[in-house]
């Protein structure tokens, strides 16, 4: 799934970088006994627009990295790192994925170790332990269950499955059987998970005016996915968005902070956040940023402690494409709101949310610059509340992922 058409490169620099990337083979130049290497999820600005590939850099802050010699092609384009491992995925909508496995080899060069079939999966969770990342395929209809896939990273296979049902929204503790849940991301904490979602209506029985997106639902499962129970909060609309946005961050001192999107036309339908304790919401806490910033959350991740980024847009969804996504830090426990300065580059308002990837504790923007088939990588800093250019990416685009191996 493509998260930022942004680049361009013309057909003459298309032709010269068309066989730069090789497939079964490790990347040009080895540089051994490097201690990490950050691995960038991408496309390359050829003609063979529709190939991933894999880029290894050793720093995302500056210099340079280049198509050429530097890429190794991947089926899938949609990549997370997790116990020293690159899992790329291939989203095919109603055929079987695939994935390939990914580690450092002795020359630091990236080798691919493990390849296999599920479900097209769309909702990832990297378990804290490092032992497992889970893969979530949702199903798309009231009857249809969703799969669930434990991917051991030390075998690099899929050691447990399990089909989820889905028709877990309740109201005031009653069960709406007509309705069922289009998860968008779970959220592990301590000895549970919690799923947040869009309630969907199922094509059958009473329908809801608002369809029920006007709350904010979470359900709390144990680690095997048990269901215990949903909790739900009237006060602001949905948690998180497709594909890209969690809208949940855990805080140092355990407390959880959930943010809508405000995307439902309702009384309450305002950007806002609110915050979780004891697996229920807290009544005494509630945080309308749309009314501070004059424009609504289109996207946001969790920096760290009590610190998120957001990006923001107009509600009005042309001057939304006209002017492009506004950053701002948070502090949600201060609440505190403050725009960050230094991108010269328009942020466009993709439809599934802003390619921002985070590494301690900074945040990392693809984007395109004025020279054809150039980006940078803007580096964001809460500390001093501005981007600056990092890492320039040639003859890159379509970042998806962000990641770091060590050896």
């Amino acid at each position: 799934m493509k998260f930022n058409k942004q680049f361009l490169l013309l057909p003459a620099v298309a032709m010269m970088l068309l066989s730069a990337c090789s497939k079964d083979k490790p990347i040009d130049n080895p540089v051994p006994n490097l201690k990490e290497k950050f691995v960038i999820a991408g496309t390359a600005a050829t003609a063979e627009q529709d190939k991933a590939y894999l880029f290894l850099t050793d720093n995302l802050d500056a210099g340079e990295i280049t198509v050429k010699g530097n890429g190794y092609e991947t089926s899938g384009e949609t990549m997370f790192t997790l116990n020293n491992k690159v899992f790329a995925f291939k989203y095919n909508r109603g055929d079987p994925g695939f994935t390939e496995v990914f580690n450092l080899d002795e020359q630091s060069q990236l080798k691919k170790v493990s390849s296999f079939s599920v479900k097209s999966v769309n909702v990832f969770l990297p378990y804290k332990d490092q032992k497992h990342l889970l893969a979530y395929s949702i199903g798309r209809s009231l009857a249809t269950p969703g799969s669930a896939y434990w991917i051991n990273t030390e075998s690099n296979i899929v050691d447990r499955d399990a089909q989820f049902d889905q028709k877990i929204i309740y109201v005031d503790g009653k069960l709406i059987p007509n309705y069922y849940a289009f998860v968008y991301s779970f959220f592990e904490f301590g000895d549970k998970l919690y799923a947040v979602y869009q309630p969907t209506y199922g094509g059958t029985g009473e329908k809801d005016k608002n369809d029920y997106r006007d709350r904010a639902f979470i359900s709390v499962f144990d680690k095997d996915m048990k269901f215990i129970k949903t909790i739900s909060d009237t006060r602001m609309p949905y948690i998180g968005k497709y594909y890209n946005v969690m809208g949940l961050g855990q805080s140092d001192n355990g407390d959880i902070y959930a943010f809508s999107t405000g995307d439902v036309q309702s009384t309450n339908n305002h950007s806002a956040f609110l915050r979780l304790k004891n697996d229920e919401f807290d009544k005494s806490y509630y945080w309308d940023v749309e009314a501070i910033a004059g424009k609504k959350i289109h996207a946001g991740k969790h920096l760290g402690n009590n610190k998120f980024i957001l990006s923001m847009v107009d509600r009005d969804e042309t001057k939304a494409g006209s002017e492009g996504v506004k950053l701002a830090f948070v502090d949600v426990a201060q609440k505190q709101f403050t725009w960050v300065t230094g991108i010269d580059a328009k942020i466009p308002a993709d439809f599934y949310g802003s390619p921002l990837f985070i590494n301690n504790g900074k945040a990392y923007l693809p984007l395109s610059s004025e020279q054809t088939s150039v980006s940078y990588l803007y580096v964001i800093d809460p500390s001093t509340n501005t981007a600056k250019r990092g890492l320039k990416l040639i003859g890159i685009k379509d970042v998806s992922g962000m990641g770091v191996l060590k050896k």
